[in-house]
């Protein structure tokens, strides 16, 4: 049977279970009875040969044993196969979410990062500018705090000013690109370092969940 032709087929018989259990006063979703099908026909007990197309009596079978199991809800495996769809479905799309979101800070990093690094800063204003983007990227790259929350700012750029205090922008700006985002890494490092000890300490840690 062609995979299409099989799909069709599959989907008429959840599509008939639904109704079925419908009938009956019972609403499944068709994932939850997508997952009680693969489970009945994988059950050896239940006698289904793998390797041979389904045959109307086969189909009639299935949607029997389905539909009696969807509706007996004292069967444990009832049960189980609602908590597999339900860790199945939340899963991924935290996982997707979590991609996602990678994603987005990925991107949002690249750019801010060549705005550092890309930099050619002179005039005192542009050098605090220039700062001020490094802290965000700190911030951005730690994801220990917004860098729009102010307090979180301030606190992040004592922090940084401790380990490279604005004057060393001018070597900064000697360096090769490369070099500028390894600074860069190592510079979040140690920040993070030193806010999550002052955290610790109970002298900061502003924006930084437990």
């Amino acid at each position: 049977m062609p995979p299409t032709q099989a799909e069709s087929v599959i989907k008429n018989i959840i599509r008939e279970i639904g109704q079925e259990c419908a009938a009956h006063g019972e609403i499944a979703s068709e994932t939850v009875v997508a997952f009680m099908v693969k489970a009945v026909v994988l059950d050896p007990s239940n006698g289904f040969n793998m390797d041979r197309t389904l045959i109307k009596t086969d189909v009639q079978k299935l949607v029997k044993l389905c539909v009696a199991r969807l509706l007996d809800n004292k069967n444990p495996s009832l049960d189980t196969i609602k908590m597999q769809v339900y860790f199945d479905m939340n899963y991924t799309s935290r996982e997707d979410f979590l991609e996602e979101h990678h994603r987005v800070l990925e991107s949002r990093l690249g750019i801010v990062s060549r705005e550092i690094t890309d930099n050619r800063a002179s005039a005192r204003e542009e050098l605090e500018n220039l700062y001020r983007k490094i802290v965000s990227y700190v911030l951005l790259r730690s994801g220990l705090g917004s860098p729009t929350d102010i307090k979180i700012v301030r606190e992040a750029t004592a922090a940084l000013q401790s380990v490279f205090p604005q004057a060393e922008l001018a070597t900064f700006l000697t360096l090769s690109k490369k070099d500028k985002e390894r600074q860069l890494k190592e510079l979040t490092m140690i920040v993070t370092g030193i806010r999550l000890f002052n955290r610790d300490c109970g002298k900061g840690g502003e924006g930084i969940d437990d």
